[in-house]
Formats: structure tokens, sequence, C-alpha cells
């Protein structure tokens, strides 16, 4: 038997993290796609590219001689800054609001608090991390944002 009081405890450790799990789970959005060299940190738009990058004697002088031999392609997915641009986390509301109770949002002390209904409030330094955080909680995943958080006295919440 399921609990539908369960929330999926996700843990993440930056906003693009953030803005991929908004973009793929709320939004359904299709992300950008591109190919990332490890070494360089160069961007190309297709395997293909990066491929025959990868082939050019010129290229290879922009990776370290000792990692030539280890270098590696890795595929990126970027997602929209829902958490970062007030009018994306906007976008993420109005999508989603239809089938939940109504947004709320406050702000105390440098601090937002936004919470659907009578879902437990996310708060954040930040208004559209906290209505991320919040539109997540709505469906069912509670997010720890590691990297940014840290607890306030003498309480189990976390401020971004």
């Amino acid at each position: 038997m399921r609990n539908e009081d369960a929330h999926l405890k996700l843990r993440v450790a930056s906003l693009k993290e953030l803005d991929a799990l908004v973009g793929k789970y709320l939004t359904k959005e299709t992300p950008q796609v591109f190919w990332e060299e490890e070494h360089a940190c160069l961007r190309f738009d297709s395997i293909d590219e990066a491929l025959e990058a990868m082939r050019d004697p010129y290229f290879q002088l922009f990776i370290p001689e000792d990692a030539r031999a280890n270098t590696a392609l890795k595929e990126v997915q970027e997602f929209r800054a829902y958490s970062s641009e007030l009018p994306l986390a906007w976008e993420v509301v109005e999508r989603i609001s239809p089938q939940l109770e109504p947004l709320h949002v406050r702000s105390q002390s440098g601090v937002w608090y936004a919470a659907f209904g009578n879902q437990a409030e996310s708060c954040s330094h930040s208004a559209p991390v906290a209505i991320c955080l919040a539109a997540l909680r709505a469906h069912g995943m509670d997010v720890d944002f590691t990297l940014e958080w840290k607890s306030q006295p003498g309480s189990d919440r976390a401020v971004a």
C-alpha cells in the first residue's frame, strides 16, 4: 500500500539541478542539449561537431598534454533558469496552479516563503527558489538545496 503523504526526498547542489527538476517534472520542457569536452570546457552543438573537434590537431592544443589521452565528452542538458528568473518561476505557477490549491508567497526579514495550499512552506533568500521548491513539494518532491542551505537557529527549516 502506498502512502500518498510520502514525499520523494531529493538533494540538489546547484540552481541548474533545481531548474532541471522543475523543467523535467513540472513544465515538461525539452532541454537544450549540447556536448562539452571536460578539460577545455568547450561547448559543441552536436556530438558530430564535438567528435570532429576532438580529432582536430589544433583543437588538441587546448587540452593539457597530460590529459589528452583521457579526455572525454559529456552530454549536457540545460533547462531554463526557473530558480533565478522571477518571470520563469511565475510561468511554473501558472502552469501547475489549475490542479493545486492557491500559492501563498510572503517575505519576512529577507527570507521568502512559498507554499501551495496547506503544504509546508518552502523558504529561501530568493523568491524564485522558494516558488520552485514549493512547486516541487506540491508535486511530491521535498528538495534539499544543499550547497546554499544552512540551518536557522532553533528551527528545522533551511534557508537558501
